[in-house]
């Protein structure tokens, strides 16, 4: 019988990008397998064009539904579970699939395959997922995000970008916001530095969701171009792609660009960026200590040090 294999991972926008190398890894160890990736609702899309997965969503946030899916995980016989997330949850749902061969964070009667280490957030989650997987005998050679650009994702980027003037590699992405819940991400002085950028020939495109859109209405004011709501998460790759180099915040648009394998300059203050950096982009985070979270934390992290640490990089 071949396998039947059911792989898990819900979390936020960010986690869902950082964990695409992850779920390309397992199938390629399971070639022949039925694979089924089992996610949020709203992220469904991201894995629409993963070869020889298919995809199973769910309202994580409705308990009803919840209780679907574990009906559902149950009678599907399913051979093997790769929880990504490691929630409680999600333990209780590999526990409850009967499956004989159950992978997961944590040494727990859910499991039979976990790093031999307890899990104290000592590590980058994705270096902690490989490592998961390496005891399943599962190696990850990628180590960035896989968001593959269709032709008509490459068709419009080109129009956007012609019908705006630009041109590839003349161009910074910024990402000023964050999570309308995580206001002490924010970084205050993206104005000043876009207007450095302008004085080297260098134009500013904000992007973000809606929740960013009177912040990038704000920017754009003051230089560049207002992209807000202009993208989805294989566009913003594909705008990425053709950019110089981008700055960001903390949040999903820093992980969405780490696609693109260009320079992405992440400014971290309050969270710990060993733990929560782009893939691949660590030796280009810029960073402050922080005694405790607050919303004027960032402030203490001044312009001219973030333009001496991206000037020296970029050679601007």
């Amino acid at each position: 019988m071949s396998d039947k294999v059911l792989i898990i991972k819900l979390g936020a926008l960010g986690d869902i990008v950082m964990s695409t190398p992850l779920v390309c890894a397992i199938k390629k160890h399971h070639p022949r397998s039925q694979t089924v990736l089992l996610t949020a609702l709203q992220f469904g899309y991201v894995f629409e064009n993963f070869d020889g997965i298919s995809i199973k969503t769910f309202d994580r946030h409705s308990l009803y539904q919840t209780l679907e899916i574990a009906k559902w995980i149950r009678s599907n016989n399913f051979t093997h579970i790769y929880d990504l997330q490691g929630s409680r949850r999600t333990g209780i749902l590999t526990l409850m699939s009967r499956a004989a061969f159950r992978a997961g964070n944590h040494n727990t009667l859910s499991y039979t395959h976990f790093p031999a280490a307890p899990w104290k957030g000592q590590q980058h989650i994705f270096d902690r997922m490989c490592l998961l997987l390496k005891t399943c005998d599962i190696n990850v050679h990628e180590r960035r995000p896989i968001l593959k650009a269709s032709k008509v994702v490459e068709n419009n980027i080109s129009s956007w970008l012609e019908s705006h003037s630009l041109h590839t590699n003349a161009y910074v992405i910024m990402h000023a916001g964050s999570s309308p819940l995580k206001p002490e991400k924010r970084w205050p002085y993206f104005s000043a530095l876009a207007l450095y950028f302008q004085s080297k020939n260098i134009t500013t495109v904000w992007v973000g969701a809606i929740d960013d859109e009177s912040l990038n209405l704000a920017l754009s004011e003051v230089t560049g171009v207002n992209a807000s709501m202009a993208f989805d998460i294989f566009e913003l790759a594909e705008l990425g792609r053709r950019a110089r180099f981008a700055v960001t915040n903390d949040s999903g648009p820093m992980h969405i660009l780490a696609a693109a394998n260009i320079p992405i300059f992440g400014i971290f203050g309050p969270t710990d960026w060993t733990r929560n950096h782009a893939l691949g982009q660590e030796d280009n985070v810029i960073a402050t200590i922080c005694a405790k979270p607050n919303e004027t934390s960032l402030a203490k992290l001044s312009v001219e040090t973030v333009i001496e640490t991206i000037s020296s990089k970029l050679f601007l």
